[in-house]
């Protein structure tokens, strides 16, 4: 059931334009489309990391809407997607509650599903259910687990007493005090503008933002995805930075070429979020990703 109570969106929102709300699954999902005008234009799903939302996209997602119809989402338990139970929060169900809005919007099965980091898990797990789409584009995937140096400084808000949602409810109110929004945007090597950190601060103002960004953090299922690999039928680019802390290329490079040996491999200078930093170059490689003839058309949604 579509809804077009957005409300609760800041109206300074990045391409808040687009913005739309719908309720499936028992949650009251926020996305932004644009539909192209041209009827044969191919869909575009954009995927955010954990911790992020649809602003991940600010310039990318208007460039890409020029030639293609774009959807972007915020995932459950981020941004203003909101309902989500703790049930609803790793990956493998994110990917059947994705299949939902897709089927309750009556779109055509995705062409592309660009993803950042556990964005590209999802868009894994997608197509292991749907057989969809033709391609992946992975920025920064998380296919590694996280170095031991953040699991260290992390683990103590993974732990199931910290993703409670009472424990959720005290960071929240405690972010802009101890400053630790700022200390994670700072360890992904990224220098993003003081707009770009006030939208992260913004995100983490909300109970529901933190409780799913921590909650997802844990359920990212990269095991069972990889082991699944030779059954994910798609042609993957994937784009890893080489100054990534997070999803260092030490350790990536060796996972894409094991699991995913036939895929188009971009190594650039940037950090975790490159794409929000280089938005330019980003649409360099996804426009080539997009433009390549080795796929074919997907099918439609069963």
């Amino acid at each position: 059931m579509s809804t077009i109570d957005i409300s609760r969106v800041p109206k300074q929102w990045p391409n808040r334009q687009y913005s739309q709300s719908l309720l499936c699954d028992g949650m009251d999902w926020h996305f932004q489309f644009c539909k192209n005008q041209d009827p044969q234009a191919k869909l575009l799903v954009l995927i955010h990391g954990t911790g992020s939302s649809t602003h991940s996209w600010h310039e990318i997602f208007p460039a890409l809407a020029k030639n293609y119809s774009v959807i972007a989402v915020d995932l459950p338990g981020h941004g203003f997607t909101l309902g989500a139970q703790k049930s609803q929060l790793d990956v493998l169900h994110i990917a059947k509650s994705l299949k939902n809005v897709f089927q309750a919007l009556k779109l055509s099965a995705p062409y592309a599903i660009i993803g950042h980091s556990a964005g590209a898990n999802c868009a894994l797990a997608l197509n292991l259910l749907t057989k969809t789409p033709a391609k992946i584009i992975g920025l920064n995937p998380s296919l590694v687990p996280l170095p031991n140096f953040y699991n260290n400084f992390l683990g103590p808000l993974l732990h199931p007493i910290a993703t409670s949602g009472f424990m959720a409810s005290f960071l929240a109110s405690s972010i802009s005090i101890t400053g630790v929004i700022d200390t994670l945007l700072d360890s992904t090597n990224s220098k993003l503008s003081q707009e770009q950190r006030k939208l992260y601060r913004l995100l983490f103002k909300e109970q529901s933002h933190v409780y799913g960004s921590m909650n997802f953090m844990v359920s990212s299922h990269i095991s069972e995805l990889l082991s699944n690999s030779s059954k994910i039928k798609t042609q993957h680019t994937f784009l890893v930075a080489a100054q990534d802390p997070w999803v260092p290329q030490l350790t990536l490079l060796p996972a894409i070429q094991k699991f995913f040996p036939k895929a188009v491999v971009k190594i650039e200078d940037g950090g975790h979020l490159f794409h929000e930093v280089n938005p330019t170059r980003t649409l360099e490689i996804v426009y080539e990703a997009l433009q390549s003839t080795q796929s074919t058309t997907p099918p439609s949604y069963a």
